[in-house]
């Protein structure tokens, strides 16, 4: 089977999880910045306008489901909105690392909502989400917005293909910020055996994807 990172190859990446699945939940340590041109952590561009800067609101693209040998199958049209917030704050999260789970300085808008359909009702989700803007080697890294979930809660008929078995339970929905059109969007939804708390506050670890736009109709 094909691992993927979120952080480090949105096309085909994969998400992490949340706190420590057994009811405590760990410290991140967030700290809302001061305005949206503060900068996380001393770092020139992390900052919450860089965020807005990049910020999309609608995408429709051709999604394909990821087999565990990497065939992107199945092509059905996505349609993503994002809601934004009325009144943006940026929230600053130092470096965090605890076993698998890493990430470096990184910045974040919370209180999006994304609806995420697929025109073959296999996803039919309205998540909450934040918009990121993390880093890689210590320099402002793109800008991508990220709802969690779990198979459980899921609205739509999606089911995971069997040779993927045990693989979690944990689904994340990124997509890439540019500003821009469609044309120009990309991202995936990816599986983890992460808990969603690290996904909520901008740990992301590597997983399997399960769909990614966009592919070939």
């Amino acid at each position: 089977m094909r691992w993927v990172l979120l952080v480090l190859g949105l096309a085909g990446c994969s998400g992490g999880g949340g706190g420590d699945g057994g009811g405590s939940t760990p410290s991140f340590g967030g700290k809302k910045l001061a305005s949206l041109t503060e900068p996380c952590q001393g770092i020139t561009g992390l900052t919450g306008q860089a965020v807005l800067d990049q910020k999309t609101e609608k995408v429709e693209a051709t999604l394909g489901y990821v087999t565990a040998s990497g065939s992107k199958v199945s092509p059905t049209a996505l349609t993503l909105d994002l809601i934004w917030p009325g009144s943006a704050a940026a929230t600053c999260y130092p470096p965090y690392e605890e076993g698998a789970a890493v990430a470096g300085p990184r910045v974040g808008i919370a209180g999006l909502e994304m609806r995420f359909v697929t025109a073959d009702g296999k996803f039919d989700e309205t998540l909450e989400a934040t918009a990121w803007l993390t880093t890689v080697s210590g320099a402002p890294g793109p800008a991508m917005v990220v709802g969690v979930t779990t198979r459980s809660a899921l609205n739509g008929t999606w089911e995971p293909f069997p040779d993927y078995g045990q693989a979690g339970s944990t689904l994340s929905f990124a997509n890439r910020l540019t500003g821009a059109t469609s044309a120009q969007a990309s991202g995936n939804v990816s599986m983890t055996a992460a808990p969603p708390a690290e996904i909520a506050a901008g740990v992301f670890r590597s997983g399997f994807a399960m769909a990614i736009w966009p592919t070939a109709p």
